[in-house]
């Protein structure tokens, strides 16, 4: 029973963490110590750019997990404010590749540096073995759950007759 115990507590430990992690007080106190007035739907999709521009709308909308009509929107959004730039792809002319641009990658950094500090008051009370601990331990088991769900969503292959 102590298993079962252990594994629901991993799960419901897991849901606080993505609440808290999608929620609009996480997303306000990360930009107002960026200096920078983004929700947290365009702070994840500005992150992305940054990590994998220049990109396709439809493969943002992968990376972000939303439909490519709201990361559209986004897009549009951090267009306005000059942090992100649509362009013609140079392999075909009809898709738009969106790609950070010098201010968004600013915005980036000071959003990266403004989360950072938020981890590091939230866990001032933990030793550097702690820590360390807890990086290892959750970054083994985004790991494991990663490729439970790529096997899971693998198209099932039948044997040839």
């Amino acid at each position: 029973m102590a298993l079962a115990d252990d594994l629901q507590r991993v799960e419901r430990a897991m849901e606080r963490l993505a609440r808290i992690g999608r929620s609009r007080s996480a997303a306000s106190l990360r930009a107002s110590r960026a200096g920078i007035d983004l929700p947290g739907a365009a702070q994840q999709v500005l992150r992305r750019v940054i990590e994998h521009g220049p990109i396709r709308i439809s493969d943002l909308a992968g990376r972000v997990h939303m439909a490519d009509a709201a990361v559209s929107r986004q897009v549009t959004a951090l267009e306005e404010q000059g942090l992100v730039a649509r362009a013609a792809s140079p392999d075909d002319g009809r898709v738009a590749l969106v790609r950070a641009t010098p201010a968004g990658r600013g915005a980036g950094r000071r959003l990266r540096r403004a989360a950072d500090a938020i981890f590091q008051q939230c866990l001032a009370d933990w030793s550097d073995r702690d820590l360390a601990r807890l990086a290892g331990l959750i970054e083994r088991l985004a790991g494991d759950l990663h490729r439970a769900d790529a096997e899971l969503s693998a198209p099932a292959t039948r044997p040839r007759p």
